[in-house]
């Protein structure tokens, strides 16, 4: 299960403009993932580990959609990949913690996924792990800092007190990554719709 008190949290989600559906296992969620964005022609994909650990990327270009990814095609190969990414028939992407009340915590560099997710595609689709979900927004914060930006940092090389120590020193670095915060109450009233795949493993930072 997802979480204790689930059709509880499902109930403050779709309050809140949200489409939530339930996935077993990542098979199940990269399934549903690719029922809900072949409605549509193109997908935007932000960075996110949650979503290369399911190779969504080569399953939809399978498919027959065109995807634009910077992890694939980066902007020195393509300067206008981030605008493709936001310009798409659907944005995929997870998030970074999500709450019980209902709020999405994400924490940018570049501002492109945050942006991708409220005012880019007019669909979105996240799919979010259960280490995903935490009390309130002050843990949101916390995660963001202390369990999801080392770990990338990391991965991204990039050379900030985090990376080193596990701890957010709240730096100066100019490699820092936590540049841009966004906290999505409600769905925003742009999308047509934003889609929440929970599934019942941990995915991702």
């Amino acid at each position: 299960m997802f979480c204790e008190k689930y059709d509880d949290l499902v109930a403050v989600l779709e309050s809140r403009g949200y489409t939530v559906h339930h996935a077993a296992t990542p098979q199940e969620a990269k399934k549903e993932a690719l029922a809900l964005l072949s409605q549509g022609a193109s997908v935007g994909m932000g960075g996110s580990m949650t979503v290369a650990s399911l190779g969504l990327y080569d399953a939809l270009v399978a498919a027959g959609l065109t995807v634009y990814s910077h992890a694939v095609v980066p902007p020195a190969k393509d300067p206008d990949i981030f605008r493709k990414e936001n310009t798409a028939d659907w944005y995929l992407c997870s998030t970074n913690a999500l709450t019980r009340d209902g709020k999405l915590v994400n924490t940018d560099g570049i501002g492109n996924r945050v942006a991708g997710m409220v005012a880019g595609p007019r669909n979105v689709c996240l799919i979010v792990g259960k280490n995903k979900l935490v009390k309130d927004l002050s843990a949101a914060l916390d995660r963001v800092r202390n369990v999801a930006a080392p770990p990338n940092a990391r991965r991204l090389n990039r050379n900030t007190p985090c990376a080193h120590t596990d701890q957010c020193a709240d730096c100066a670095s100019a490699d820092r990554m936590c540049r841009v915060t966004s906290i999505i109450e409600y769905r925003p009233t742009y999308l047509n719709s934003l889609h929440l795949i929970l599934v019942d493993a941990e995915l991702g930072y």
